[in-house]
């Protein structure tokens, strides 16, 4: 979205609802497609602001007559029907020219600008953008002129008019730098550097890239300045507070004085006059005397009482300061703290879950059994990865994938724990329903890109993500020495004889696309013993770094694989990892990286490890209450043919094996209702000849001991591997 800055002096209503225009236009546009019809009361509003058009009109008052076209124009936009709104901008805009009121003119523009940039009809926003610039520039308005050319800029962006683009771009840049404006500067460097990416200019996108972040770092460092400036003013009115009480006590010190002397002064007035008259008046000057003690007595106690009041009122107000000060701090810290528990939960869920998903990722020893003389590089980006490997093995045919999904870190493992449970179901579906030799590469990306997008629900809207995943495929069918290959964008290598041969994938990925029922291509080659195959993600090929900053792109990477191509595998893979390392220098990694090679030799593979137990006589207890885990250990299971019964906590468990026939039970340890120590306990008190073996995703070093004191007989891990968990399991069942 085009984020447009207005900057005149104009009305204060004119300049907020320009404002609002720019930032609400994506969401009024998108509304405006529902074409829904305008509500009661702003078909009354507009009808008035017709009359008062009407009105305008016949009193030759242009000036109100634009203004009038203005409202209606906002009643449309926040009415979601930019066509209307742009008309009437249109209209005021022809008054104000006559008028000669370039400010207004200058305005209007702006907004039919952003009007006709969310239309998407640039040639028409460029116009009324210019025609701002142009007001801008012989007003000497340097900062509008700036924003001004940060529109075209982005304007012209769309247009593919990238070189000119940049001009304006190196312009606005340099007023804002004038002016210190920093957010503006940053904008602009962002700006700069993805027209010069497009340009090719990969050196000064990555500076204007690097640019535009240290600037967004200083914007966020002000506004944690801001809260600490919010601080320190509490932490001042504080003292203030303190100085006033402070002052406050040196001014009862000065009213006691005062009064002091006073009453000295009147005492010895008093005494004098008493001298005076004492033979006439000796009563009378008594009573008076009396008078004037109880007046002044009356007047300190009255003004101590005042003085009093002040220092307890200024001791409230220092109390209150500081007790606002302590509460605040105290919510800082208690925000800080929250956020610090936030954290470490978000980081503890996502270690959990690279724990499932490396689980569910093709075991070391089921590749070990398969594929014999091969390497695995994967690194991924974040914590979990975006990227997946999966393998499967069907008689005498062998399928491997490499895939690289939409996104990285949590958002691309939800993609990539999707797409192997869809390359699961699709490939055992059609082994089952049909025959392994109808295994076709392309037939199952098309079930692939077909499931994506159903699960997804994407229906080609342009603001829907555009999640999905490019991948490469590849068959290979031992008993007739041949392979397929299909790929979305990624491709397959094959080294044969020092000489490297590439088989492209399709250019579409697999999600919703143009091309969504454009069929995948299907390569076939027929393979020779010592064939060196790779398949891989982009992440490798797109890691900048070098001298220059530059990708790694696939020419040298074609070149590192011939280099060291008869190596064996796992040198290969080091050196691949070296390579990556010395290239990537201290630039932060871009991707995760997949990069998977092996040697065909021509023989039939091992058996998996699956196919080695058959207990399909076999009735295994499942208690666990977490659906994941659930299935997690039903997907371990599936190849071996075992009965599988699920409870949810332990009083279930205890309650089936009262009743029923159970050769084995996984137990998790914590269940609601009853855990999983107490439920094995009183199951071996009347049933001490069924295996018990306890699973636990915490780990911690006593839980085995005490597993084993509450009468289980085995104790397991989470997330399980898989080589080991049948192992463990075929040493009671077999």
């Amino acid at each position: 979205m085009l984020i447009i800055y207005i900057h005149n002096p104009l009305a204060m209503s004119l300049k907020m609802k320009s404002i609002f225009i720019t930032l609400m236009l994506f969401f009024l546009f998108q509304a405006a497609k529902a074409q829904k019809a305008l509500s009661g009361a702003a078909l009354l509003e507009l009808k008035q602001f017709e009359q008062l058009i009407s009105k305008a009109q016949e009193e030759g008052d242009k000036r109100k007559e634009a203004g009038y076209l203005n409202q209606v124009a906002y009643i449309y936009l926040e009415n979601a029907d930019p066509l209307a709104a742009a008309g009437y901008f249109k209209k005021s805009l022809a008054l104000n020219r006559e008028l000669g009121n370039q400010n207004a003119v200058k305005n209007l523009s702006n907004s039919l600008g952003s009007i006709y940039y969310e239309l998407e009809d640039f040639h028409a926003a460029l116009n009324y953008f210019n025609e701002s610039l142009k007001i801008n520039r012989s007003l000497h308005k340097k900062q509008d002129v700036a924003y001004d050319l940060q529109n075209i800029a982005q304007v012209e962006f769309e247009l593919k008019q990238y070189a000119p683009a940049v001009k304006k771009l190196e312009e606005a840049a340099g007023i804002a730098l004038e002016f210190n404006d920093i957010k503006l500067t940053q904008s602009c460097y962002l700006q700069l550097a993805e027209n010069f990416e497009k340009l090719g200019d990969n050196q000064k996108s990555k500076n204007y890239y690097e640019k535009s972040s240290a600037l967004l770092s200083q914007l966020q460092k002000k506004q944690i300045e801001n809260i600490e400036s919010q601080k320190n003013l509490a932490e001042t009115k504080a003292i203030q507070t303190q100085q006033k009480l402070q002052t406050t006590m040196d001014t009862l010190a000065e009213y006691k004085e005062s009064l002091r002397e006073i009453q000295l002064k009147n005492e010895l007035m008093t005494a004098e006059n008493n001298l005076k008259d004492m033979a006439i008046k000796e009563a009378e000057a008594r009573e008076k005397a009396g008078r004037i003690f109880r007046y002044y007595s009356i007047t300190a106690i009255v003004l101590m009482i005042f003085i009093l009041t002040l220092i307890y009122y200024q001791f409230r107000q220092k109390k209150n300061a500081n007790r606002q000060l302590t509460e605040q701090k105290k919510e800082i810290e208690k925000q800080r703290d929250f956020v610090q528990e936030q954290n470490q939960k978000i980081t503890d869920s996502i270690q959990y879950a690279q724990r499932i998903q490396n689980a569910l990722l093709p075991p070391r020893p089921l590749l070990d059994n398969i594929l014999k003389d091969y390497f695995v590089l994967f690194i991924p980006r974040d914590i979990v990865s975006g990227d997946f490997y999966w393998i499967s093995q069907k008689e005498n045919s062998l399928i491997l994938v490499a895939a690289d999904c939409t996104g990285h870190g949590v958002p691309g493992a939800f993609m990539s724990m999707l797409g192997m449970a869809f390359l699961n179901e699709i490939v055992n579906k059609i082994a089952v329903n049909r025959h392994i030799s109808s295994l076709q590469a392309d037939e199952i990306l098309n079930e692939l890109r077909k499931n994506i997008i159903g699960s997804l629900h994407q229906t080609g809207d342009k603001d829907e993500p555009k999640d999905g995943m490019d991948i490469s495929l590849c068959i290979i069918d031992f008993e007739a020495k041949r392979l397929q290959f299909a790929g979305a964008h990624n491709p397959l290598y094959i080294i044969r004889n020092n000489e490297l041969m590439q088989y492209s994938g399709d250019k579409m990925p697999l999600s919703y696309h143009k091309n969504k029922d454009v069929p995948f291509t299907k390569h076939e080659v027929n393979l020779q013993p010592g064939d060196l195959i790779y398949i891989f993600s982009d992440g490798y090929l797109d890691q900048f770094g070098g001298d220059k900053g530059f990708k790694f792109l696939s020419k040298n990477f074609k070149e590192l694989l011939l280099r060291v191509h008869q190596l064996p595998l796992h040198e290969q893979q080091k050196i691949l990892l070296e390579e990556h390392e010395q290239w990537k220098g201290q630039q932060e990694q871009l991707d995760d990286i997949l990069v998977i090679g092996f040697r065909y030799t021509g023989k039939k593979p091992a058996k998996t490890p699956d196919e080695r137990y058959n207990w399909q006589d076999r009735q295994i207890l499942i208690a666990e209450d977490t659906d994941v885990n659930y299935f997690l250990l039903a997907e371990a299971l599936r190849e071996t043919k075992a009965k599988l019964v699920r409870v949810k906590n332990g009083r279930e468990a205890v309650e089936f094996c009262k009743t029923n026939h159970i050769d084995l039970i996984l137990m998790d340890i914590n269940m609601p209702d009853m855990n999983g120590y107490e439920a094995t306990t009183q199951i071996k008190s009347f049933k001490k000849d069924i295996p018990v073996i306890v699973q636990t995703a915490l780990n911690t070093s006593n839980e085995k001991e005490i597993s084993l004191q509450a009468g289980a007989d085995d104790y397991i891990a989470k997330p399980i591997e898989l080589k080991a968990f049948l192992t463990k399991l075929g040493q009671y069942l077999d």
